[in-house]
């Protein structure tokens, strides 16, 4: 089914993520402290501004739409995913084949500039949390000098947690896949000045960025880390192949276009009744934050 895809399609699509992957990646790179749900918002934000575009030579189009859900609803006390990234392949506007993977996001702390995560008082307390900082901060008009480099850890991501555990079930019981996307600078190793100094731009191209890995390489890469420690990037290397230059996973352009569209990855859904598929995509307290839907439609003979 998947087969029948046209390459400019998939190049598009491929293109589409990269330039978000860039966004998000470069945002990350000048900009240490930022939360990871705001970067999660920044690739929605970015995916959703691209139009509906057609392809007169195939006669295909593709529509990429998002839904953020908000409200990060658990699974047994512990969110699954962060992003629910949605394939629905039409032929002359009927529904043809469906498939989703579920991404967990996570960044890459710098060595120096210290992140917070959101808690659950941020998200009961909402916007008014923002107007509560009225503590002494460090001065925004003394620049501190940070790095990246793959010493650098995930520091909300723990070897032996409870999340990972529960991911782990939620796969099992729910026979569909959970991947890791990684958001990481777009070079290591790195090293700038936060804030950013006024008109500069001296951010090298993206040779790294947002990294997808599979929950069994992800897992597999922590169990070999002391329990209760965050994970280096480094100690997440993963080789996908001998000869790949993907040394910490697909690029996520790569993963969407090469391995999803391509039908190499992700959970392939036969048809609207399976119990599974409509727990994800009707079920409020579904453990996903957000929704990335790419529908492609070609004129059949």
């Amino acid at each position: 089914m998947f087969d029948k895809i046209p390459a400019a399609v998939i190049d598009f699509v491929r293109g589409t993520f990269a330039t978000a992957n860039d966004k998000v990646s470069r945002t990350l790179t000048v900009h240490p402290s930022m939360h990871e749900e705001s970067l999660d918002h920044l690739l929605i934000a970015e995916l959703t501004a691209t139009p509906p575009t057609f392809f007169s030579n195939d006669q295909a189009a593709v529509g990429i739409e998002t839904h953020w859900l908000g409200g990060r609803r658990m699974y047994g006390r512990w969110e699954i995913a962060d992003i629910a990234l949605f394939i629905i392949l039409r032929i002359s506007g009927k529904l043809e084949a469906r498939k989703t993977a579920l991404i967990q996001t996570k960044r890459l702390y710098s060595k120096e500039i210290p992140t917070s995560e959101l808690e659950e008082m941020d998200y009961q307390i909402g916007i008014g949390r923002i107007a509560d900082k009225t503590d002494q901060i460090f001065p925004l008009s003394v620049q501190r000098a940070f790095s990246f480099d793959d010493s650098c850890v995930f520091g909300a991501m723990t070897s032996g947690s409870p999340q990972v555990q529960r991911i782990e079930a939620y796969i099992q019981e729910k026979n569909i896949p959970v991947y890791y996307g990684l958001y990481c600078p777009v070079a290591v190793p790195y090293s700038g000045f936060y804030p950013t100094t006024a008109g500069s731009d001296n951010v090298p191209k993206n040779d790294l960025g947002c990294r997808i890995q599979s929950s069994i390489d992800t897992h597999a890469a922590l169990g070999k880390v002391t329990a209760g420690k965050a994970p280096t990037l480094s100690e997440l290397r993963i080789d996908l192949s001998p000869t790949a230059q993907r040394p910490y996973g697909w690029s996520l352009q790569e993963f969407v276009a090469d391995e999803v569209l391509r039908c190499r990855e992700g959970r392939l859904f036969d048809g609207s009744a399976d119990q599974n598929l409509q727990s994800l995509f009707y079920e409020r307290s579904a453990p996903i934050s957000a929704a990335i839907s790419i529908t492609i439609d070609i004129q059949g003979d």
